[in-house]
């Protein structure tokens, strides 16, 4: 018996090192893809001294390559891959070591803010659930800012339920979510909803002392002058003047207000995949939340400041997520269930567990056997993250390394220029984008049936990949007819 109690002593620190393990083997079988490499291109023009500087232009705009401001990302996520782009060289490896760190630097401050609220036994139980989160574990292979953003969000919420005791923290705060702003910022209009879901709940429980709590009064402003401040540089670079550029050329995204104003035209549309999506978040939510339940729904949500403050920030992330989600859904036609939805809501999950630690007897034997559920659910989700099949379009970054000789040029026919560009660094290709008089060497196109007058085909990669979950991004590549082969 005492040799059983010892080992499930240990259990979660082996849990730890395995979701730590799980990270550097997910470098190795997941490709940095889109958003990542438009981070990595930010990143790079940071160094370079440009600032937010796009050299072929937004990724999103397929046609065009005239270069210009970013008008889809904030700054914060590109600066902090600066340094590893300074280090490592602008390659794939810089942005997932990046995102390595950031993971482990999640985990390390999810376990002492745990230890500082609910107890150092409670720490270390779920910070090994966080470890093993197979959306973390997955973006640290892609390189997307996830791990950084929820490494901000956590300090964030945990300096607003020590707020509740000490008022300065609200300050710790204000800079971490105004960074989080910084770090990914593409809630457009919805931003509203966020503000004042979160003016309510301090209202809601301090009346009209909240206008005399000069700690909040400053976080506000702390805030206020760090999104205003980038909202400010938008409408240097973008706005043409007119009332109605006003109403979105201040957003950090222009893809995701042109989302919006599409969904908000075509309410009907949009209605529809809100409802229909509504069984995918919840189900997504009992994923996380389901094995603590009972400790979650006895939390006094409605009367207790700390246990409302967890509940408006998971509930908030969801449904903001939910929202913006359908928007995207309305303009861009991506599958209904798309599984990287999960990637909306990820950081609401340190504090689901959260919520469940509160509630939590780490030394009865019903927590031993939600625990392993719990652990039980994300190995498996994360073993079918693993296995899913490899995306078509990175095998063809592949050919084209093999194929490729310096000074050749790729025409790409509507994939991600950044993607390929950082994927093919140091090829010494140069990249164009496809137009039908092209007299480039290669021909890459996400377009898997079509027909290239004057070029050979020389594979298709990842066609029939796409499941209901998730497209198979298949492509296919094309080389000029007579070319000799490598």
């Amino acid at each position: 018996m005492a040799g059983t109690a010892r080992s499930w002593r240990l259990l979660p620190w082996g849990l730890l090192l395995v979701g730590i393990a799980l990270r550097l083997l997910a470098i190795t079988r997941f490709a940095v893809s889109a958003d990542a490499a438009e981070y990595a291109v930010l990143g790079r023009s940071i160094l370079e001294g440009r600032g937010m500087w796009l050299p072929r232009g937004e990724a999103w705009d397929l046609d065009a390559w005239t270069p210009g401001p970013s008008h889809h990302y904030p700054p914060a996520y590109p600066a902090y891959l600066a340094p590893f782009l300074a280090l490592l060289g602008y390659s794939p490896i810089a942005v997932q070591v990046a995102a390595l760190v950031a993971g482990i630097a999640l985990i390390a401050i999810f376990f002492v803010a745990t230890r500082d609220l609910f107890g150092p036994d409670k720490a270390t139980w779920f910070a090994a659930l966080l470890a093993l989160d197979p959306v973390l574990i997955t973006t640290t292979g892609t390189g997307y800012a996830e791990n950084f953003l929820a490494l901000l969000f956590v300090v964030t919420v945990a300096a607003i339920l020590k707020s509740l005791k000490d008022p300065k923290w609200i300050l710790i705060a204000s800079v971490s979510a105004g960074l989080a702003y910084l770090t990914k910022s593409s809630v457009g209009p919805f931003f509203l909803i966020a503000g004042l879901a979160g003016f309510a709940w301090r209202f809601r429980f301090v009346r009209w002392k909240v206008f005399r709590d000069r700690a909040y009064l400053a976080g506000i402003g702390i805030f206020a002058c760090v999104s205003g401040a980038w909202a400010l540089r938008n409408l240097y670079w973008f706005w043409d003047g007119t009332p109605s550029g006003l109403l979105t050329s201040w957003q950090t995204s222009a893809w995701i207000s042109r989302a919006t104003g599409l969904a908000f035209a075509h309410p009907a549309e949009y209605l529809w995949i809100l409802a229909v999506r509504i069984p995918f978040f919840a189900g997504l939510f009992l994923l996380f939340a389901g094995p603590w339940w009972r400790e979650i729904r006895a939390l006094p949500l409605l009367k207790d400041e700390a246990a409302s403050a967890l509940g408006l920030a998971a509930g908030l992330t969801y449904v903001l997520a939910w929202l913006i989600s359908g928007a995207l859904w309305v303009l861009e036609r991506g599958p209904v269930f798309w599984a990287d939805m999960s990637r909306y809501v990820v950081v609401a999950n340190p504090i689901v567990w959260w919520m469940a630690a509160r509630g939590s007897d780490v030394s009865s034997p019903a927590f031993k056997k939600k625990f392993a559920v719990a652990a039980t659910i994300l190995i498996v989700m994360n073993g079918a993250a693993f296995l899913s099949p490899q995306i078509g379009v990175f095998e063809a970054y592949g050919a084209i390394r093999e194929r490729a000789h310096p000074g050749d040029v790729v025409a790409l026919d509507h994939l991600n220029k950044y993607e390929a560009e950082l994927h093919l660094v140091g090829t010494g290709v140069d990249l164009k984008p496809y137009a039908n008089d092209t007299s480039a060497d290669y021909v890459l196109t996400s377009n898997t049936t079509r027909a290239y007058d004057g070029y050979a085909l020389v594979d298709v990669y990842g066609a029939g990949n796409d499941t209901t979950v998730m497209p198979g991004f298949g492509a296919a590549l094309w080389t000029r007819a007579g070319a000799a082969a490598p």
